[in-house]
């Protein structure tokens, strides 16, 4: 019988962030910098005043399936881009 199941899709995400740089090391410093402060400067909109854009990368890394009775996350499962378990070579559980 088929239920209701919440899956949450872990994506890489690109930030676009404006700098004034004098090379590519240079702003990629000075990028790094900005989204590595300890707290992420973008949420569904930029929330930095350099994030110019940001949006999901076309890669998802994993994904984490709970089933939405198991309120003990129980039955969580995580898994691979290829749909697989994690840490294993079988299919889906």
């Amino acid at each position: 019988m088929s239920k209701l199941h919440h899956v949450h899709v872990y994506t890489t995400i690109r930030v676009k962030v404006a700098v004034i740089a004098e090379d590519h090391a240079d702003a990629m410093r000075q990028a790094e910098a900005i989204v590595g402060r300890g707290v992420f400067p973008v949420r569904l909109f930029p929330g930095a005043a350099a994030v110019l854009d940001a949006q999901p990368a076309e890669e998802i890394t994993a994904y984490l399936v709970d089933e939405a009775d198991d309120p003990e996350c129980e039955n969580s499962c995580s898994y691979g881009p290829d749909f697989r378990p994690e840490g294993t070579r079988d299919g889906l559980r």
